[in-house]
């Protein structure tokens, strides 16, 4: 009788630390989804601090530019007041980007390899339009160029974009502008 006790006791020790057990994974798990919301609510505090407003409007005006309904092709800029520019010198000083765009994507590049730890939608929500759009012109400058001394600034963000653009524009986003003229 006191084994048949004995082992009874074990069983019940054994089962209390699988409950014991499951209990501290719910929390780790409860745990680190606050964490990942917390670290996105960070970096998208810094994205607004990094990208302001007269930022977005130079994106506006470029995004309106190199638009087929402008009468540009992939790679150029036709602005309204009828002045051209080319995805080649945005960057160049006194090229179409006026520094904002270098700006933009210098601050998406810094905070390409931390988005894997944050709640990716919110951040595509606010942003993905500009992501999608600014990644289309750094990923023709990789591929088309021989200005190889603009990938360092950006590698980053093109290496995230290529793993997850799909991701990206298959969520909802935010339009800071519309094709129009």
């Amino acid at each position: 009788m006191k084994i048949l006790g004995t082992e009874l006791i074990y069983w019940i020790i054994f089962i209390v630390s699988i409950v014991g057990t499951c209990f501290i994974i719910k929390i780790f798990m409860d745990f680190a989804k606050q964490r990942r919301l917390e670290n996105t609510l960070r970096l998208l505090d810094f994205l607004r601090q990094g990208i302001n407003n007269d930022q977005i409007a130079t994106f506006i005006k470029l995004f309106n530019a190199n638009s087929e309904l402008a009468g540009a092709s992939y790679n150029e800029f036709k602005f309204a007041d009828g002045d051209s520019d080319t995805i080649e010198t945005m960057f160049s000083e006194g090229g179409c980007g006026n520094g904002d765009i270098y700006n933009i994507i210098a601050t998406l590049n810094a905070i390409a390899p931390m988005l894997g730890t944050t709640k990716e939608q919110i951040i595509w929500y606010e942003y993905g339009q500009i992501m999608d759009k600014i990644y289309s012109w750094t990923k023709y400058l990789e591929e088309n160029t021989d200005q190889k001394d603009h990938v360092s600034f950006y590698s980053s963000f093109n290496l995230y974009m290529k793993k997850n653009v799909q991701k990206i524009l298959s969520t909802t986003f935010k339009y800071y502008i519309y094709a129009e003229l």
